[in-house]
This record gives C-alpha cells, sequence and structure tokens, in this order.
C-alpha cells in the first residue's frame, strides 16, 4: 500500500511537470502557430522582444503576394518608427526597394539579445535563396502611453555586415 502511494505521487508530480513544460512550449509557439495559420498578427503586451523578432522575421520569410507579411510588420513598428516609414503602402515600397533580402529569407541566425530597461537590439543574420547572407541590428522598445502601452514594437532595423561595414 505505502509502495502505490509513493507511485501515485511520483506519477502525479511527473504529470504536473510535463503539464507545466507543454503550456509553457505552446505559449512560446503561438506567435509562429499564429502566423502559420494566417492570423492577423498585432502587439500586445503579452509578446516579449525575442518573440516579436520572431514574428517579424517569420512575417517577412512568408510574405506572399498580397504583402501580408509586410502587412504584420508595419503592424509591429512602433509609433515613432510608423510616422517616419508610413502609410502602409511606403513602407511596402521601403521594404521591397530597401529590404529585399529580408523577404523569403530561407533561415536565421539570431545573436543574443541585449535588454536594457525599456530598449532591446539583436543582431539577426538572415540567408538568402542565393545562399548570401545579410546582418540587421533590430532595436526595439516598450511604448510608453497611448494604445500600445506596455508593448514590445520595433523602431529599427539597421542593415549590418562583416565585411561591408554598415549599409544604409
Amino acid at each position: 500500500m505505502y509502495h502505490l502511494k509513493i507511485k501515485q505521487y511520483v506519477n502525479c508530480k511527473l504529470a504536473h511537470r510535463c503539464s507545466a513544460f507543454i503550456v509553457t512550449a505552446l505559449l512560446l509557439m503561438l506567435p509562429r502557430i499564429a502566423l502559420a495559420q494566417g492570423l492577423n498578427m498585432a502587439p500586445n503586451e503579452t509578446y516579449t522582444p525575442q518573440q516579436v523578432i520572431g514574428i517579424v522575421l517569420d512575417s517577412m520569410q512568408k510574405n506572399d503576394d498580397d504583402n501580408e507579411g509586410i502587412a504584420t510588420v508595419f503592424r509591429f513598428a512602433s509609433p515613432e518608427n510608423k510616422s517616419v516609414t508610413g502609410p502602409l503602402s511606403r513602407f511596402t515600397q521601403m521594404i521591397k526597394r530597401g529590404y529585399p533580402d529580408m523577404l523569403n529569407h530561407t533561415s536565421a541566425r539570431l545573436e543574443d539579445i541585449d535588454i536594457a530597461g525599456d530598449v532591446a537590439t539583436q543582431a539577426v543574420w538572415l540567408q538568402t535563396q542565393s545562399g548570401t547572407e545579410y546582418g540587421y541590428q533590430f532595436k526595439l522598445s516598450i511604448q510608453r502611453g497611448g494604445t500600445h502601452d506596455g508593448m514590445w514594437m520595433t523602431d529599427s532595423v539597421i542593415p549590418i555586415g562583416k565585411s561591408m561595414g554598415i549599409r544604409i
């Protein structure tokens, strides 16, 4: 009887740990799952800077003829960023002309993210379909006030490169 109770306790504890792991994994995958299903992703206060960068990269990789990926990226642009790059039609042309290697890239390599207070920066290296690798420095910040209060949003994405210096 005592052996049975210990076994039940261990099985229950293991089940709780497995459940916690599965829930955590699902929460981390939620942005990618939603994007894969074609849902209109939008900023909210639950996304971490890493998740926002992941959503932006996935959106650029999966951009289609309707430019839904670019529209998602624009939704995650900070209000200050949008004031310079918007409206969406202008933003779309900017991406297609100035950042074409981000569209439909084949893979991404992310360096460690640096979070200092309300600002996060991360270098990202994208491989294009031709095999060329391009680097970008993402800068995000938590918005204060307004309709995006408490949300991480993209302030800038600056091209970088080891052999070419900074491309603009």
